[in-house]
């Protein structure tokens, strides 16, 4: 009688083409013998469902971000990204929440019939311009490139002003200088502009036929706004908290 009984499974050959548990048999890969253990497989666009993936970008973007960079991140087609953004926008269409393509790229935002509730929330004041800052801001975006005098030609005032208080709020930038006497500098518009008024591109401006082609009702709303705008622009405040002194035309003649 031997030390190992006949039935001692110590001593039963193994098959050497048998696949152990946790090695890698014929098949290559091997089976994982606890959850730590286990290899993440490569999974497709598709089975993460794109577009839960461009939402979820887009709400944590803490700025608009470009279908380029959707599509690298979510390693998908850009063409496919940009027809999935398409459907969400059309499906934001009526909540509370928006989704707009400003400035060329793509961004969550509230919508505007509930800024007020908003700012409230947010205890911010709205972003308010003067009638002069709109009129430079107005033609430094249709006249671009353009020199501080020719503002100051088109305006019949100094606009000097106006254009400091542009560049504070990032709505216009200095892009160069002109190739003229004394060089002057050339303001443009900025990317910040396009997102504050909320534009794709500057191919987004209004024309003056749009205008001339307003409803009555959005006539009557415009003339409203612009009566509230001269009410509260009566005594406005400079940057330094002054009260700013009205414009002198020259050669005007004074109002009773």
């Amino acid at each position: 009688m031997s030390a190992h009984g006949p039935e001692d499974p110590e001593l039963e050959p193994v098959a050497p083409n048998d696949a152990q548990e946790g090695e890698p048999g014929d098949e290559g890969e091997a089976t994982p013998t606890a959850p730590g253990l286990a290899r993440t497989a490569p999974r497709s666009v598709s089975e993460l469902q794109l577009k839960g993936i461009i939402e979820s970008l887009l709400f944590v973007a803490e700025k608009p971000i470009t279908v380029t960079d959707i599509a690298a991140v979510a390693r998908a087609e850009a063409r496919e990204v940009r027809r999935l953004l398409n459907e969400l926008r059309t499906e934001y269409n009526a909540r509370g929440i928006h989704l707009d393509e400003v400035a060329g790229a793509w961004q969550f935002r509230s919508s505007a019939a509930n800024a007020p509730f908003v700012r409230e929330l947010l205890q911010a004041r709205p972003v308010k311009l003067s009638r002069a800052q709109v009129e430079t801001l107005s033609i430094v975006a249709y006249r671009q490139p353009i020199t501080r005098p020719e503002v100051d030609d088109v305006r019949g005032v100094d606009s000097g002003s106006a254009l400091k208080v542009l560049l504070d709020r990032n709505l216009i930038r200095m892009i160069g200088r002109k190739d003229e006497p004394g060089r002057p500098m050339l303001f443009g518009t900025t990317t910040q502009f396009l997102e504050f008024f909320g534009l794709r591109s500057l191919r987004d401006l209004p024309v003056l036929r749009e205008y001339t082609e307003l409803t009555p009702e959005s006539e009557a709303t415009l003339a409203r706004e612009m009566a509230e705008e001269n009410a509260e622009g009566d005594a406005p405040k400079s940057a330094e908290g002054e009260a700013a002194q009205p414009e002198k035309v020259e050669g005007a003649k004074p109002t009773d």
